[in-house]
């Protein structure tokens, strides 16, 4: 039924939208006709049927009475027709309708039945909205207004209008019942309007002919419209005599307050009454709630049936057993059109506060005390807290007004607190005063921040947490620094800067167990200290100041820890940072063409630079290297630009505003990043296989501190000055005053795995090359701190020669030994050995007769008969020790006594002028001489002149060469070499003269090697 009825009306407006345009058509010949859509109202006279015209010249409605068949009814009817009374239906009766255009098309049969009794037309004329404000989310009101008009038929509806009120309903209803809306249904209360789906129903209606309302009575039921919470009604009398059911309710919500829990408030009375023309039925009270328990209706002194007019009284009690805002609806089922009203109910059930926790993170100069801010406890508005303080059994209490802060938190510095004070917190609410939280104490402090903060003008110097940010004066500040600050390595002291120009100098040593003096470093009013950086290894402090000469020239000094005159590294550098190995700093170099590059270089006079990173930079730029020396932080645009030393990677972090200091954590883990406007950023980051970063931890949001400079000083170890390249054998030491004691310590070498190490560290080194040494101290609490140093290792020993002798074979009883070396870290020592061999026999055992000795020559006295070969090696200043030279080998000849008997025709001679003051001669051919020998290399000493001759020699009788003695000049001692044999020789040698009678040869010795 409401689909064709929803048809109906739809196809109704659709063809009374389109009439224009088929009476067009068919003036120019269409003779298509639409079909009509038919209703039925009812008259006082009888049933009404009304259609919407159509481009028919002539209509007809024809009535179906039961099962008879169709007759024609009306007769013909005009074509401007739009209506039509059967009067000839019988009172109770019921038929059926339909209309025929032009004999040709009929519409959709529509039922009626005619009243027995036409209802009386009367004085009640209003429309009475009843709308149930309930909890107020909708606009509409409970309003009655009277004097009802109705509009004309239009697009299938009429609007009924009242003072402020309009409803838009059907233009007809063929009878009293309940009718859905097939639309929405418009309605208007004052200036605003809502679309409402719902119910019509009509308890009597009358049409005139002319299709007017004579007569209605009725209502409307609606839902969805303006927000309204259970529906509303509108009550409809038209020129009616019936009457009709009101009620108001008063008041339509209530407020029952905060009520402790376990207590009941007051009552809270509603008013009900009646205010139609008609009793109304009351049949049900009922409050429905997540919590209906906790309102109980405490009175009802309603009737069951409540006379026009008539008012009565509802009291309910808000009981609450939790702690918690409710809500209540106390539901009147009841018979007006409606079926039911409303009141509304809230209240809050309360408590004391409940106990709320604080946390405490030390700093080395007090506390700092943090709870999150609540804005209600206990169900009621926190109006502060009392902060505990617990000392020696002493407690006392501090107020913190709670009405300007709702969300965040609270933060409390308590500078120089007494030894084991506690603290807790109790809560405040408008019941009154909760419990007091567990006692915390602070745990022992270990790191913190340390900033130069306040106005420029009197900067203070502060620590703050690490968790929260949380800013803890350090007090007694003789000096009052006004820029750079910085920690030192073992986190014991800081080192900042004062004055009006910036450029005082100044340590103080800043830890848990107390506070020192001010130490002046430096003092110098012509130049402004900027960008400290302490030296790994505690020795030397960095810095960038201003050139005596140009005050717009900045140039990078180093000074001593413990004070000094700073040297002067190199000018057009800036942002100066150590490396690991404490000898080199990072910083931006300009002294090139072009923007400043990041680069490495010597932290001596001159600044030579190791090493350029390539990345370019604004003079003055924040660069700070991480403890390891594996990442380079610089503050680029709005964030921070980190590249690896070793691989070049680059990554950068946008944080919104540029920066203005960096800040490493001791082991390389995090970092601190200031922006220009104030905000302070911790960024977790780790460099292992790659450049990784988490979402930065804001500590300070923009504006929360006014820091000029700030520096993370964790207490932790220190690795002391060591050497910039170490000999096979490191010996590294390291200072650990900051850390408990029974601290345990594990080491990690370049290429070893991690092992425990005792200060100093010591370790062999086999691989020479960059180095680098991890120190982890692990206190008994569990705490673990690092500490990093990069070194060159030197494994490789000398490369040493033999540069003398250069003979093969001497006739003295001396050589003289000569011999070098060359390394990098410079000779220091040198070892020289021989070995000799007899010529009947192979060598023995080396003798090293000079050891460790700096001399670079000596002298070995050698024996006739044997042959001698030297080597050397040397030892460098880091004590490397390098392998043995390659040996030079030389002989010193037999005697020519040494021969065999001499054969008939050999004479033995005696003269200085021989080699051992003797020689072997003959001038008769065929005479021999002969030695047994173990030899590969031969030499016959002899004497050489105008008339010597000539002699053969044999090895086992086999002819291995001639020497010819004959000389222009006469030579004693000549060394006149043999052919070199294949293989070492082990027999006996004959020398047999084969020069003619007459010619001389004089034999003086016989030189045998195996090399």
């Amino acid at each position: 039924m409401r689909r064709t009825r929803a048809l109906r009306y739809a196809l109704a407006a659709a063809l009374a939208a389109v009439t224009v345009p088929f009476l067009a058509h068919a003036a120019f010949g269409d003779d298509t006709v639409a079909a009509p859509t038919a209703q039925v109202f009812p008259t006082r006279s009888g049933v009404g049927v009304t259609w919407d015209t159509v481009n028919a010249s002539a209509y007809k409605v024809e009535r179906k009475l039961g099962s008879a068949d169709w007759q024609d009814a009306s007769g013909a009817l005009a074509e401007s027709a739009t209506s039509w009374i059967d009067t000839t239906l019988t009172p109770g009766a019921s038929a059926e309708y339909r209309v025929v255009a032009d004999d040709t098309v009929t519409s959709t049969a529509v039922a009626a039945t005619r009243s027995t009794q036409a209802p009386a037309v009367g004085d009640v004329d209003l429309l009475m909205m009843d709308a149930d404000p309930g909890d107020g989310a909708t606009w509409l009101r409970n309003e009655t207004a009277t004097g009802v008009t109705v509009s004309a038929p239009a697009d299938g509806t009429r609007t009924l209008s009242a003072g402020p009120i309009k409803l838009s309903l059907p233009a007809f209803f063929p009878g009293p019942g309940k009718h859905p809306a097939t639309e929405a249904v418009r309605l208007t209360q004052g200036d605003r309007s809502c679309m409402a789906d719902g119910e019509f129903t009509v308890d009597e209606v009358l049409y005139t002919p002319d299709r007017a309302i004579e007569t209605m009575a009725g209502s409307f039921k609606g839902w969805n419209c303006a927000g309204v919470e259970g529906g509303f009604s509108v009550d409809i009398r038209v020129s009616s005599t019936k009457t009709y059911q009101a009620l108001s309710i008063d008041p339509f919500e209530t407020k029952a307050g905060t009520v402790v829990k376990g207590q009941t408030s007051g009552p809270l009375p509603v008013t009900v009454k009646n205010t139609g023309t008609a009793p109304v039925e009351l049949e049900k009270f009922e409050v429905k709630s997540g919590a209906s328990w906790a309102w109980p209706v405490k009175s009802n002194a309603c009737p069951a049936i409540l006379p026009i007019g008539a008012s009565c009284t509802v009291k309910v009690e808000f009981a609450p057993d939790f702690v918690a805002f409710t809500r209540a609806k106390l539901v009147i089922s009841d018979s007006t059109a409606r079926g039911w009203h409303t009141a509304s109910f809230s209240g809050q059930g309360a408590s004391l506060p409940g106990a709320h926790g604080l946390t405490v993170t030390p700093t080395f100069t007090g506390n700092a005390i943090r709870w999150a801010a609540l804005p209600t406890s206990g169900g009621t508005t926190v109006k502060g807290y009392f902060l505990h303080e617990y000392v020696d059994g002493v407690e006392k209490t501090h107020w913190v007004d709670g009405a300007d802060r709702t969300t965040g938190f609270y933060t409390v510095a308590d500078v120089r607190p007494a030894v084991g004070i506690e603290y807790a917190l109790s809560v405040v609410n408008q019941v009154g005063e909760g419990p007091t939280g567990a006692r915390q104490k602070a745990g022992r402090a270990t790191q913190q921040i340390a900033f130069s903060g306040g106005d420029p003008a009197g900067r203070d110097l502060v620590s703050a947490d690490l968790v929260n940010g949380q800013a803890v004066a350090i007090p007694d500040e003789l000096t009052a620094p006004a820029a750079a600050v910085t920690a030192s390595p073992d986190g014991k002291s800081l080192a900042y800067v004062t004055g009006s120009g910036e450029g005082d100098l100044w340590t103080r040593r800043v830890e848990p167990g107390g506070i020192g003096a001010p130490v002046q470093m430096w003092s110098d009013g012509q130049r402004r200290l900027t960008h400290l950086s302490w030296s790994p290894d505690g020795a030397r402090i960095a810095f960038q100041a201003t050139n005596d000469n140009d005050k717009d020239r900045p140039c990078v000094y180093v000074v001593a820890a413990a004070g000094g005159t700073p040297e002067e590294i190199a000018c057009d550098v800036s942002s100066p940072s150590w490396m690991p190995d404490a000898r080199t700093l990072v910083v931006l170099d300009d002294r090139g063409d072009g923007q400043p590059v990041l680069a490495q270089v010597d932290a001596k006079a001159g600044g030579n630079r190791v090493r350029s990173y390539g990345l370019t930079a604004s003079e003055g730029t924040p660069a700070r290297v991480s403890p390891d020396g594996r990442t380079v932080a610089v503050g680029l645009g709005t964030g921070v630009t980190f590249l690896g030393t070793q691989t070049g990677a680059v990554v950068s972090l946008s944080l919104g505003d540029g920066i203005k200091a960096i800040s490493w954590s001791p082991d390389g883990g995090q970092l601190l990043a200031l922006e220009t406007r104030g905000q302070l950023s911790k960024i977790a980051f780790s460099s292992d296989g790659g450049l990784k970063l988490e979402p930065p931890v804001v500590l300070w949001p923009t504006g929360g501190q006014p820091a000029y400079d700030v520096t993370w000083q964790r207490l932790g170890v220190r690795i002391e000055p060591s050497a910039a390249t170490t000999g096979p054998t490191i010996s590294v030491a390291y200072d650990h005053s900051a850390l408990l004691p029974g601290t345990t310590f594990n080491c990690l070498l370049t290429g070893r795995s991690i092992s425990p190490c005792p200060s100093p560290v010591t370790a062999g080194v086999t691989l020479s090359g960059p180095q680098s040494l991890e120190v982890i101290a692990t206190e008994p609490d569990g705490r673990v701190t690092r500490a990093f140093r990069t070194f060159t290792a030197d494994a490789t020993g000398p490369v040493a020669r033999v540069d003398a002798p250069t003979f093969d074979a001497t006739t003295a009883g001396t050589a003289g030994l000569k011999y070098s070396a060359s390394d990098g870290a410079g000779v220091a020592s040198y070892d020289v050995r021989y070995r000799k061999a007899s010529y009947l026999s192979g060598f023995g055992a080396y003798a090293q007769p000079w050891t460790a000795t700096t001399a670079t020559s000596v002298n070995l006295a050698v024996d006739p008969g044997y042959e001698y070969c030297v080597s050397v090696r040397a030892k460098d200043k880091l004590g490397n020790v390098g392998a043995w030279s390659t040996e030079r080998c030389f002989a010193r000849p037999l005697d020519d006594r040494a021969m065999g008997a001499p054969t008939a025709g050999w004479s033995r001679v005696s003269w200085s002028a021989f080699y051992l003051a003797t020689a072997t001669q003959t001038s008769t051919y065929g005479a021999s001489l002969t030695r047994t020998v173990s030899g590969k290399r031969f030499s016959l000493v002899a004497t050489k002149c105008p008339t010597c001759g000539l002699v053969a020699v044999y090895a086992g009788g086999k002819y291995i060469g001639a020497v010819n003695l004959a000389s222009s000049s006469t030579q004693r001692q000549a060394v006149l070499p043999l052919p070199v044999q294949a293989a070492v020789f082990n027999g006996t040698l004959t020398f047999t003269v084969r020069s003619p009678s007459g010619k001389g040869v004089q034999i003086d010795g016989l030189v045998v090697r195996r090399t």
